[in-house]
């Protein structure tokens, strides 16, 4: 395990209750974290990351760290023949995400972008959910999301990489329900101690998506959505299910099972490794968000430098 805070304790302990996998090594920036991980997790931990990719105890290496990390410590397990799993995002650009694609398919290893929700059962059924106003002609999703008082340096934007880095988690669902893209724009607003980043996509087989993601210091917190097709049109916002409107009639649409989606994408880790199940369409599909977002990035750049 690198990276040690509270995320990586719960999966932690997830990977422990998977039949034969143990937890071998851990690490931590902070000794307060290492001596936790240790104590709880009944795991040694080492003060140099590099030990964890390089140790012949382990096979597989779970990052968990800020976001600016993960391309160096995913790379750098590859290289040392260790299997990744990474928390999102897999980089903060498409270039170092192929990179990473690429090493991992060369030496038979698998590389995994961890988005929980994707594992659930029921995700199919969520993909449908965002279909069920008929063919697309608009859709908008905003999160904001400051990371409370267990990740601070969500508010560190040399830490988070900002909004941007957050896109590639909150666009998944829209790529995959009305997915490939044609056109890709982006709008970026840093302001004090906020930072708010947007992408625009054009959809090849029609509609249009608009996805902001907002992170900062004393953010509001929003989650909330909109997807207008031909046929009517889902709505969903915090504490309140998704809805489906179709002229004067509005139905709940059905929800996941309350199950933990942590403990049900650790297993499919473990499968990928085992050979038991394909990482690599999912790695295909991240690898083109992802590739979404840099353009919305850069375009982004222009437009404040113009």
């Amino acid at each position: 395990m690198i990276g040690a805070g509270n995320w990586a304790v719960n999966r932690a302990r997830h990977f422990k209750e998977i039949e034969g996998c143990r937890v071998a090594l851990g690490w931590s920036r902070s000794e307060k974290s290492r001596h936790r991980f240790r104590e709880e997790i009944g795991a040694p931990v080492t003060d140099d990351w590099r030990e964890v990719c390089q140790s012949e105890q382990v096979d597989a290496v779970n990052i968990s760290t800020p976001h600016v990390f993960h391309f160096e410590q995913a790379r750098a397990a590859l290289a040392n023949g260790k299997h990744v799993i990474v928390e999102t995002p897999l980089s903060l650009h498409y270039s170092q995400a192929q990179e990473l694609a690429e090493s991992a398919a060369a030496q038979g290893l698998v590389i995994h972008h961890s988005i929980q929700g994707r594992y659930h059962p029921d995700h199919s059924q969520e993909i449908e959910n965002l279909r069920a106003a008929g063919p697309l002609v608009y859709t908008e999703k905003t999160n904001n999301f400051e990371g409370g008082p267990e990740r601070p340096w969500y508010r560190d934007f040399d830490l988070s990489g900002g909004g941007f880095s957050f896109l590639s988690y909150v666009a998944l669902d829209f790529f995959e329900a009305f997915g490939p893209v044609e056109e890709v724009d982006g709008k970026h607003v840093r302001r004090g101690k906020l930072d708010i980043a947007t992408l625009w996509v054009g959809f090849r087989r029609g509609g249009q998506a608009k996805i902001t993601f907002g992170t900062g210091e004393d953010i509001t917190g929003v989650s909330a959505g909109l997807v207008i097709g031909l046929e009517g049109a889902v709505q969903w916002g915090m504490g309140l299910p998704m809805r489906l409107t179709k002229g004067e009639k509005t139905v709940d649409l059905p929800q996941p099972r309350q199950l933990d989606t942590m403990l049900v994408e650790c297993q499919a880790f473990v499968d990928e490794i085992r050979g038991e199940r394909d990482f690599r369409p999912e790695l295909e599909l991240d690898l083109q968000i992802l590739k979404a977002v840099s353009e919305a990035q850069e375009k982004a750049k222009r437009a404040l430098e113009e």
